[in-house]
């Protein structure tokens, strides 16, 4: 989860136009969202960086050829080997060799448009969100992009910021004001009729999971949690102590969450999206993704580099 929103975007020093630069030092950089492709972790951040590794997260690379230099916010593996990325100036990424290289599909680098999340299914429908409403939609696998109005009115122009769907296979955005937009349609994204339903919580949710048994959760601001057991038509709302505000969730082997945060913010709660507790990283670092490994480590992305750190036990 990209944190655009407040002061001078990140590439305004320099210009965003070009391939991304190799850099040294490239994996201490600001990383905004993991995603794991087959066995590859791939990861996205500032000045077009994507990072790769192929042993769980001990070693990193960069991509052979990435296209902008502009900050990617958001990335979805379809498959292990086809991947999309987003971010500031609205551009859409694909690649089509798990992550080596990548091609630009939409946006340019100057834009004033700033995507939030991205989502492509295996039958070509997709969908890219983010800042005041802008969304974008793929019917044909990103070979072409529609610019879209999700909702009419105010609750449309709020910022969205995180796609996820359910197990039922409805689509959900995490968005601005405790809201998330719902859509049970299956036809195709742009023409798909969106609802945004209320929940408890009033403030910016930045987070969203699907869980077995058709659980839902989405991460706010401050600790707080927002979880259904419904698909999404009704959300009920419980507050960690002590955490800070959610920017990243994954699903562990073991079947436990793990949410992660600003100001070190690392939790795990149980199968059931309950029961949460606090552990924080000593240096506080502000935390943005979380994919789990094999033999329990986490991997993280962080607002200052890649790292791992093991799954803390019940």
């Amino acid at each position: 989860m990209a944190l655009a929103f407040s002061g001078a975007p990140a590439w305004a020093a320099f210009s965003a136009d070009g391939p991304a630069r190799v850099r040294a030092g490239a994996v201490q950089g600001n990383f905004l969202d993991l995603a794991l492709a087959g066995t590859r972790l791939v990861a996205v951040g500032e000045r077009g960086h994507v990072l790769l590794s192929d042993d769980a997260g001990k070693a990193w690379r960069q991509a052979k050829a990435v296209p902008t230099r502009t900050t990617l916010t958001c990335l979805h593996a379809t498959d292990a080997r086809t991947l999309w990325a987003a971010g500031h100036g609205g551009v859409i990424l694909k690649s089509t060799d798990a992550g080596e290289t990548w091609a630009l599909l939409a946006g340019q680098a100057d834009g004033a448009d700033v995507l939030l999340s991205i989502r492509v299914d295996a039958d070509g429908r997709g969908l890219a969100v983010g800042g005041f409403g802008f969304a974008r939609a793929t019917a044909d696998g990103g070979a072409s992009w529609k610019t879209l109005t999700l909702l009419e009115g105010e609750a449309g122009e709020k910022h969205f910021n995180r796609i996820f769907v359910s197990g039922a296979g409805t689509w959900l955005v995490a968005a601005e004001g405790g809201q998330v937009l719902r859509s049970a349609d299956r036809g195709a994204v742009a023409d798909m009729k969106w609802a945004a339903v209320a929940t408890p919580y009033k403030g910016s949710l930045w987070c969203g999971l699907a869980l077995p048994g058709g659980l839902l959760l989405a991460g706010g601001m401050r600790g707080n949690v927002v979880r259904s057991t419904d698909d999404g038509l009704t959300w009920t709302h419980q507050a960690v102590a002590g955490a800070g505000s959610f920017t990243g969730a994954s699903l562990l082997a073991d079947g436990r969450v793990a949410l992660v945060g600003v100001d070190g913010t690392l939790v795990l709660g149980d199968a059931r999206g309950e029961n949460f507790r606090l552990r924080r990283l000593d240096d506080r670092a502000t935390l943005t993704a979380v994919q789990p490994q094999a033999g329990g480590a986490l991997v993280l992305a962080t607002q200052a580099g890649l790292r791992s750190v093991p799954a803390p036990a019940n």
